[in-house]
């Protein structure tokens, strides 16, 4: 079964829109009191098949457990380069701080010795067209980091998504504070 076909049954699976609700203009982010619809941005739309191939190769729902796996996976596998995107996965490890660490630390400690499927340089077509024992050969690195390179790295990369998920609360006080 190629990629392609494993992306449709994952469509299916999780009630997800056809083409992972590419041709969308606004997509839903389930928070715990009210959903958040946000705009379906071009830069999101491109890489929404990585996303799903993400959750697919790592063997991820679409719960907020899987999620926040991933997002950590994402950025420990260099990610955080493509901005504007990147911020959805930051924004995601912030909050899986608070609501599931141990996928925080799971996602980012594979996501350390993987290669990510953002960084592969194969076009779209071509990638949907290989097999998932293909991208896994592709995604797996055999190499480990060093254990103070990875301690500093999550540091890092924690300390960013803590201030990217509180960034509205400390832009909200900051404002209160000088209006008051």
């Amino acid at each position: 079964m190629n990629l392609q076909q494993h992306l449709n049954d994952f469509y299916v699976q999780y009630n997800i829109p056809e083409n992972g609700g590419e041709d969308d203009k606004t997509f839903e982010v389930p928070l715990p009191v009210f959903k958040l619809i946000l705009p379906n941005f071009s830069w999101r739309k491109k890489m929404l098949y990585v996303h799903d191939l993400e959750h697919i190769l790592n063997q991820q729902d679409t719960t907020w457990r899987g999620e926040i796996f991933i997002a950590s996976w994402e950025i420990a596998t260099g990610f955080w380069k493509y901005f504007p995107i990147c911020i959805f996965p930051l924004w995601t490890m912030g909050w899986g701080l608070w609501k599931h660490p141990s996928s925080v630390m799971n996602g980012f400690r594979k996501g350390s010795c993987d290669f990510g499927i953002a960084n592969l340089v194969i076009p779209k077509t071509q990638l949907l067209t290989m097999n998932l024992e293909q991208l896994r050969e592709l995604t797996e690195s055999k190499a480990t980091p060093s254990t103070l390179f990875f301690i500093f790295k999550l540091i890092s990369f924690v300390s960013i998504s803590q201030l990217v998920f509180l960034s509205p609360f400390i832009f909200s006080i900051l404002l209160l504070s000088l209006l008051f």
